[in-house]
């Protein structure tokens, strides 16, 4: 069996939806660079990370939209008629508070490691920019 067939899938779900450079995937395969290079080349991983991306942005946008429509509804109902929502409804939207919770804090630590990542890669003596600046900029970009 050859490297290819042993570690380019998991390669490339490295590089697609765990984000990794292709120096980490290298580094954590045992593979050279170039191998990896090649192979993201070859797989057109590229392409298929921006598709991977921009599916989970849109999943997790419309969860958030679910999960808003279906509270304000619960309310609205609550204010004009005074029903409370059943315990279907109640379940769906505790549950998916806490899923999207959990995902937004994901998100935010995903955030923040590649922002500590850039930092590490790139003295900041040469740009400037301090790691308190970079970190009050993610700050606002996430909404803290």
């Amino acid at each position: 069996m050859t490297k290819k067939d042993t570690y380019e899938v998991i390669a490339s779900q490295y590089f697609i939806e765990m984000q990794m450079s292709v120096a980490q995937i290298a580094k954590r395969l045992n593979l050279s660079e170039k191998t990896v290079h090649n192979w993201k080349k070859e797989g057109a991983w590229d392409d298929k990370k921006k598709k991977f991306l921009k599916s989970q942005y849109s999943t997790n946008q419309t969860l958030y939209e679910l999960l808003h429509l279906v509270s304000k509804q619960a309310v609205e109902d609550y204010k004009t008629e005074g029903i409370l929502p059943d315990q279907k409804t109640l379940y769906f939207i505790m549950g998916m508070t806490d899923k999207l919770a959990k995902l937004k804090t994901y998100e935010n630590q995903t955030a923040q490691e590649k922002v500590e990542e850039t930092i590490e890669k790139e003295p900041q003596d040469k740009t400037g920019i301090t790691e308190d600046v970079l970190n009050k900029v993610f700050a606002k970009i996430i909404g803290e």
